[in-house]
């Protein structure tokens, strides 16, 4: 794992110095009297005071088991996490050999090949094994390109010497050892013959070692130059995809990296690098930007560079995180959530892969899920699993489509956010509480909504946005790099609830535009609520120590499963498509080193772009965020054909539009305060089956005025009496079984009489519930004894228009009509001129004071159903009204499939209206109930 600690085969006699395989200066000297003597299978040995998990260790078989039978998209979603780390990643060798020695790696390092350009002194480190996160990244496609390549572009004004180039590389050669560093594979894997996706015999560890060749040689097979005659920006573009396709390097001579000098018309220049991602992360190649165009600016000025001092060779993120004990409580806490995100559902695919129509709904045991997109069938073209496939799948991309792993590309478009704009967002974070990587966030989850859905989607999305993180500050003893060039970075994942397109909404908020959703005083698409759920999830994050533990969970994954495997698999399954999240978002911050305004003397730094491969393993969507010379730079990318050059170019612009509009809006103050994380914890971590009002926090119950809809007709309330269907509702006094549930209002004097009418559960359908639920009938086909009727009065207050009092369950509360709809089609089918509404209900205990008891939202219908489009359009109001942080993001979609509502509701029928709920039956014995 580091410099001074190895594993051994545990049937080999003595320390590793002494036949495992590792020399004997990396056994720790507290385990120097173990010479010669036998380790048992199953012992434990130490690395200062640190115990290691050997072959046999009981935890070992224990996640293996887990690997066995956990399911694929979890392991995945371990693997993905790390892939995408900023400022993206990679994934493991698929063609591993077994536990290398360190001593044999070692020795193939050249110290005298290895020479500063006019230096007499070693340029040799110790080798040592790669670690994890650094293993993953280091997988190849059968045809021997890697899976992953960390790209990026350095724009550059200004005449660009090759020479003066040339000696800046060998400069920055000498000073970071990752430079010049190559890896071999293991000699020998017993697993890769055996089992493909678990380890059992070895942790199939690569490992680092000097390069052969000297600093001239690295820097000549480094450097290429490409003189551009038509459009440099074009040029580079598709040098920054190709690069990310197809990137192969020698990984037994090295460099691991190379770098392009494409040179333009008028002094523009492009500086591309490509790097195995093993070796760097964004921060590393800002240092190395600004270290060639410092030097090139000395080397112009005839200067001499000064000597270049080696520094140490870098530490794995494993060997200076893992330092502490295991905490199995902690690590169970981390995987669970990695768990609950991963069967969350959320958007992997655009709609646009997928089939217009639905499975049906199935109502075993309380069913809490809703419609969502990611329901619909896939439409891909697909052919029966085999070879390895089959052991996860039992249906895989047809190898021969273009949407087959191996056959995807990546694709990516350019943005900019000007300095006035930049620099306005800034303050409009402030006075929100939130840093500007924040406000990119909501950003790019709102322009990956834009882009997800087509018009048969409604109601919310679950989206998961997977967030680069800097781990160097999450050191013991801090940035433990010091300075070199190595992959320093992790991520953090969190789930956000939102509607489809709400980039779209937000965007059509803030212009007024005619035809745009009308706010309240407190609605609005929540782009300020979205970011402020991402500082707050990062806090918590942060507390949890969660840095360690997901490195934890990463690191035995590694010496467990063969995850590099499972990712190549896995990019053919036709349910995800190699996809695991929704959008990857890598803020780089901003570039910290030289003139602000990019001025390296005669030559200037206009703009950095940079990237990970997304083709095999990825997001939906991917954009990486730099901010240069005072301006934003968003590189956006994706994996075609899943989505296509004009999708990728409206997320880009989507996200370009969204910060603008967020710095430049007027600030909205609400007289509510809803909770920091209701976005991303919408039932307040409670579970669906919670019987009571999901926490609310220090929310209050709304006045009417700042709640109702700006378009709301005037109240009349023989318009609003009659039938009603209830398409969706908020309301702890539901369940989610029931469905064809109807209101029947008749009004007597100011007294309204509110028949609810609900069949729990929902009629019976053929490989939809089962026959075993009550009232099943063999003869009729139907279910009989599940339809239910509870009696809710209301009163009319001609003082307050649009608000009556109800009573219900023992309780009194307002029953406020939000917005009323008069469709004209709804119209002539039904004779009604209100045609829908939005209803809205809330309760504090103690009244006025206390905390929320009790929300009800209920969007309500002449007819029992309407188009999708119309459903969209009231969940959509209802968050322009503000109802969002009282729950219209989690409300429940009710059924009216063939449904048999009562003939009547007339007390001739039914009896008496009773007060709490009560079995509808037939006829004169409902009278006498």
């Amino acid at each position: 794992q580091g410099p001074d600690f190895c594993f051994a085969p545990r049937d080999l006699p003595g320390p590793p110095s002494r036949g495992g395989g590792c020399r004997a200066s990396m056994w720790p000297a507290a385990n120097t009297a173990t010479a010669g003597a036998s380790v048992p299978t199953g012992a434990t040995w130490t690395r200062r005071g640190r115990h290691v998990h050997p072959r046999a260790n009981p935890l070992r078989v224990g996640f293996a088991l887990l690997a066995a039978i956990a399911p694929a998209v979890v392991l995945r979603s371990w693997a993905s996490a790390w892939l995408q780390w900023t400022p993206l990643g990679t994934t493991a060798p698929n063609t591993p050999k077994a536990t290398a020695a360190l001593s044999n790696a070692a020795t193939r390092g050249s110290a005298s090949g290895l020479q500063a350009v006019a230096a007499d002194r070693s340029l040799d480190f110790d080798a040592r094994q790669v670690g994890s996160a650094e293993q993953l990244m280091l997988s190849r496609m059968p045809a021997g390109h890697l899976i992953t390549t960390h790209s990026f572009v350095a724009l550059v004004d200004g005449s660009i010497d090759e020479e003066h180039l040339r000696t800046a590389l060998r400069w920055s050669l000498v000073r970071h050892p990752m430079l010049r560093v190559c890896a071999d594979p293991p000699i020998d894997d017993l697993d890769a013959a055996t089992n493909p996706f678990i380890r059992t015999a070895s942790d199939g560890r690569w490992t680092w070692r000097p390069s052969p060749l000297s600093v001239a040689e690295l820097a000549d097979r480094a450097l290429s130059v490409a003189e551009v005659s038509d459009d440099l920006d074009m040029d580079w573009q598709r040098s920054f995809e190709a690069a990310l396709d197809a990137c192969r390097f020698d990984f037994d001579q090295g460099p691991l990296w190379r770098l392009k000098l494409m040179r333009g018309k008028d002094n523009k220049n492009a500086l591309h690098f490509s790097f195995v991602h093993s070796l760097d992360d964004q921060r590393s190649a800002n240092q190395f930007i600004h270290e060639l165009l410092s030097h090139m600016d000395v080397l112009e000025k005839g200067d001499a560079l000064a000597d270049a001092e080696p520094l140490p060779f870098p530490r794995s993120i494993e060997e200076v995180l893992l330092v502490k004990e295991l905490d199995p409580m902690k690590l169970a806490g981390y995987a669970a959530s990695q768990l609950a995100h991963g069967g969350s559902g959320n958007v992997k695919l655009p709609s646009s892969v997928r089939s217009e129509k639905r499975p049906p709904r199935k109502n075993w045991g309380l069913d809490p899920s809703q419609p969502n997109s990611q329901r619909r069938h896939i439409s891909v073209p697909t052919v029966d699993a085999d070879g390895d496939h089959k052991l996860l799948m039992e249906k895989q991309v047809d190898p021969s489509n273009e949407f087959a792993g191996p056959r995807r590309r990546n694709i990516m478009v350019p943005r900019e956010l000007d300095a006035a704009t930049l620099e306005a967002l800034r303050r409009a974070c402030r006075a929100n509480n939130v840093t500007v990587g924040m406000a990119i966030a909501a950003a790019s989850l709102f322009a990956a909504s834009d882009i997800s859905h087509d018009g048969h989607d409604f109601g919310y999305e679950v989206y998961r946005i997977l967030l680069g993180v800097d781990l160097r500050p999450f050191g013991p003893e801090g940035d433990w790099t010091n300075g070199s060039m190595a992959f320093a970075s992790g991520a953090l994942d969190f789930l956000v609830r939102m509607l489809p397109k709400s980039g779209e909404i937000f965007a059509a908020e803030q212009s007024g535009a005619i035809g745009a959703t009308p706010k309240s005083l407190i609605g609005g698409a929540p782009f300020w609520e979205v970011a402020r759920a991402a500082k707050e999830f990062t806090r918590q994050w942060i507390e949890k120590g969660y840095a360690v533990e997901s490195t934890r969970l990463f690191d035995i994954g590694t010496r467990l499963i063969q995850l590099d495997n499972i990712i190549a698999t896995s990019a053919d399954n036709p349910a995800t498509l190699g996809r695991e999240y929704t959008v990857t978002l890598s803020n780089a911050g901003i570039f910290a080193h030289g003139d602000p305004n990019g001025q390296y003397g005669s030559r200037r730094l206009r703009g950095i772009y940079f990237g990970i491969s997304q083709a095999v393993s990825g997001s939906l969507i991917a954009a990486s965020c730099l901010t240069v010379a005072g301006r934003l730079q968003i590189t956006a990318q994706a994996a075609a054909p899943i989505i296509g050059r004009p999708q990728l170019d409206s997320f880009a612009d989507s996200m370009l539009r969204s910060l603008t509009l967020a710095a430049l809006a007027a600030p909205r103050k609400n007289s509510v305060t809803p909770r920091l994380d209701y976005p991303t914890e919408v039932r307040g971590g409670l579970p669906w089956f919670y019987p009571l009002e999901t926490p609310k926090g220090a929310l209050t119950c709304p006045a009417y005025e700042e709640i109702k809809s700006p378009s709301l007709p005037p109240f009349e309330v023989d318009k609003y009496i009659g039938i009603w269907y209830e398409l969706a509702f908020h309301d702890i006094t539901q369940a989610n079984m029931c469905g064809c549930t109807r209101f029947n209002m008749t009004r007597d004097g100011n007294v309204i009489e509110d028949m609810f009418t609900v069949t729990c559960p929902w009629p019976w359908q053929a490989g939809v519930d089962g026959p075993w639920l009550p009232g099943y009938s063999e003869t009729t086909k139907k279910r009989k004894l599940n339809q239910w009727t509870c009696n809710m009065t209301m009163y009319y207050q001609p003082a307050r228009l649009g608000v009556m009092l109800e009573t219900g369950f023992g309780q009194e509360f307002d029953n406020m009509v939000l917005e009323i709809w008069k469709d004209p089609s709804i119209q002539a089918e039904t004779g009604y001129e209100y045609t829908r509404a939005i209803q809205f209900q809330c309760l504090q205990e103690p009244p006025k004071v206390g905390k929320i008891a009790f929300t009800g939202i209920n969007f309500l219908s002449r007819t029992p159903h309407v188009s999708r489009q119309m459903l969209q359009e009231m969940f959509v109001r209802a968050q322009a009204l503000g109802l969002e942080p009282y729950g219209s993001n989690d409300m429940h979609v009710v059924e009216h499939g063939g449904c048999d509502y009562p003939k009547s509701t007339d007390v001739s029928w039914m009896g008496e209206r009773p007060e709490w709920p009560c079995p509808i039956l037939d006829r004169e014995l409902g009278a006498q109930v």
